[in-house]
């Protein structure tokens, strides 16, 4: 995709459901008996993005061998879930999903899993009382342990252990589980869980995706006028991107979705970014901050990766070029955003990558020209 550099966005933009609050539905639906469809309610009209029609299948399929696609929360939430209803998982999963790793999570629950033919096979029955999970590198194994252990007859503790990321994500789980009757408790040391039976809210928690919003909110910071529906108030971390994106130093890890955004920004404004908290998004859908490092050079700029940081180092624009984005759909966004500040267009290789999460984004009727290169 090749980007009409130097454009300065408008226009306006409706929000997609939150990928990681439609998915945490989706899966509460299914074991309430609920149709999974409920979740997106009042988003109909909008494409669903990979991630969450993954979710949906797999909803479906709960005691089948569901393909979840490229989503590690939902893979990571799968897996105690059909084991505490079945004492088995089995998952269709792409090579480079899995290495992105469930160590902690196996630990946790002693699991060896089995990875052969695309297939993620891992047998256990959940018959602990006490759980200690590490979420020193993601809180979506300790979100999936909260969503499953009140499916047992029960009670049982979760003890989290090396300090947590992403504790906001752990709050959303707190409150979706509640929402569908779970009974679930904080303790000083992590939840304590009770038997429950989930039930269908009468309403439905599922908000505009603030990951999403923050593209346009980048955008409008560096010169555009976009205006964004549905950003309601929300438990998602993403809706402080612009408190973050004006310090010279900010850390990322209770949002770590926001660092390709954060250091685009940055580039576009003079003096030094230094963005940490980055060190375990080198396991995301790429590596992250390697990643967005490359990009910014390779389209002029100036960045530089540091062990558990990302520094910017911003002037008046870039060159532009071409970048590669490692099939992440967040550089791909990022470097959209760089494209208003270049002076020549910017090449992305790959482009449908935003897929994952925003399968419209190319469609946005906002002033930008693209072009598809064959």
């Amino acid at each position: 995709m090749s980007i009409k550099n130097g454009i300065k966005p408008a226009g306006s933009v409706p929000l997609p459901p939150s990928k990681s609050e439609a998915i945490r539905a989706i899966l509460l639906l299914a074991l309430s008996g609920g149709d999974v469809r409920h979740a997106l309610r009042g988003y109909e009209a909008m494409p669903v993005c990979d991630d969450i029609r993954h979710a949906m299948d797999a909803a479906e399929k709960l005691d089948g061998i569901p393909y979840i696609g490229e989503s590690a929360a939902l893979m990571r939430f799968m897996i105690p879930i059909t084991l505490a209803l079945f004492e088995r998982a089995e998952l269709r999963v792409e090579r480079r999903l899995f290495d992105r790793g469930i160590d902690e999570l196996c630990a946790c629950l002693d699991a060896e899993p089995i990875f052969k033919n695309g297939v993620l096979s891992i047998s256990r029955r959940l018959d602990r009382r006490v759980y200690r999970i590490d979420c020193s590198r993601s809180s979506q194994f300790l979100s999936g342990l909260m969503i499953a252990l009140p499916l047992l007859n029960h009670e049982c503790e979760i003890r989290i252990i090396n300090s947590p990321v992403s504790m906001p994500y752990v709050r959303m789980t707190e409150q979706f589980v509640s929402d569908f009757g779970g009974i679930i408790e904080r303790t000083d040391f992590g939840y304590r869980t009770y038997p429950s039976a989930y039930r269908e809210p009468k309403r439905i928690p599922v908000t505009g995706d603030r990951s999403y919003a923050a593209v346009f909110e980048a955008m409008n910071m560096l010169g555009g006028n976009i205006g964004i529906s549905g950003a309601s108030d929300t438990l998602q971390p993403d809706a402080a991107f612009t408190e973050l994106a004006l310090k010279s130093s900010c850390c990322v890890g209770d949002c770590p979705d926001l660092l390709p955004l954060i250091a685009a920004h940055a580039c576009g404004r003079e003096g030094v970014t230094r963005i940490s908290g980055t060190g375990r998004l080198s396991s995301k859908e790429s590596d992250r901050p390697r990643g967005i490092v490359d990009i910014i050079n390779d389209l002029g700029g100036k960045a530089e990766l540091g062990s558990d940081s990302v520094t910017v180092y911003g002037r008046d624009g870039l060159d532009g070029g071409s970048c590669d984005v490692l099939n992440d759909h967040r550089l791909a966004f990022a470097a959209c955003v760089l494209s208003i500040i270049s002076s020549s267009p910017v090449i992305i290789e790959g482009a449908e990558c935003v897929n994952k999460s925003a399968p419209g984004f190319w469609n946005e009727k906002i002033g930008m020209e693209y072009r598809v290169i064959q």
